[in-house]
């Protein structure tokens, strides 16, 4: 019989993924090692949508919210959503709200360290309203307050909200919401 009718046998399991082969030919035996990787690979699903989300944006600069930008850096780097919220040390209910587009604010420390997971500087996942509360949102009231010639009061009344969330904000006691922010931007276009 020739070599090649001859086949390759299991002659010790090492462990779970590890075999040693054997094939017998006349008084020679030939060995070799089986080495079983296995890993998660993504569903024809999660293919697609990746595929879907690549021509939509073909640049991260494009993206308007966090979460698409959460996912558009996930699917570059071939990550399931456990992948990341492992890597960053949350659960994975957790992340996954992270890349709903509903969600407005995303706390710096986790945002960090989703950076870093992705080597971009973190500036570049925060959309305009994250950055605005990175950038301090104290300040940035009181100054916009004090160009305009406002009093507390008077940005109140524009926004129709109590006077004294005004001054909560300037001191960073709360945070502004995402709405309020949008009534900002709106009432105060050439300074957003």
């Amino acid at each position: 019989m020739a070599l090649e009718e001859k086949k390759w046998l299991p002659l010790y399991k090492v462990d779970k993924k590890i075999t040693v082969m054997v094939k017998n030919y006349g008084a020679g035996s030939y060995y070799f090692l089986q080495y079983v990787h296995t890993f998660e690979f993504f569903n024809i699903k999660n293919l697609l949508n990746s595929e879907e989300f690549n021509v939509k944006y073909s640049s991260p600069n494009e993206i308007p919210t966090i979460a698409e930008k959460l996912r558009y850096y996930r699917y570059k780097e071939a990550l399931l959503q456990k992948d990341v919220a492992r890597h960053i040390g949350i659960s994975e209910s957790t992340y996954i709200d992270y890349e709903n587009v509903n969600r407005s604010y995303y706390p710096l420390d986790i945002l960090r360290k989703i950076a870093d997971l992705y080597k971009v500087d973190f500036k570049c996942l925060l959309d305009d309203y994250n950055l605005f509360l990175y950038n301090g949102q104290g300040k940035q009231v009181k100054k916009l307050r004090k160009e305009f010639g406002l009093t507390q009061k008077a940005l109140a009344n524009k926004l129709n909200i109590d006077r004294k969330r005004i001054g909560e904000w300037e001191k960073n006691k709360t945070r502004i919401s995402n709405d309020i922010y949008a009534k900002l931007k709106k009432q105060f276009p050439t300074v957003f």
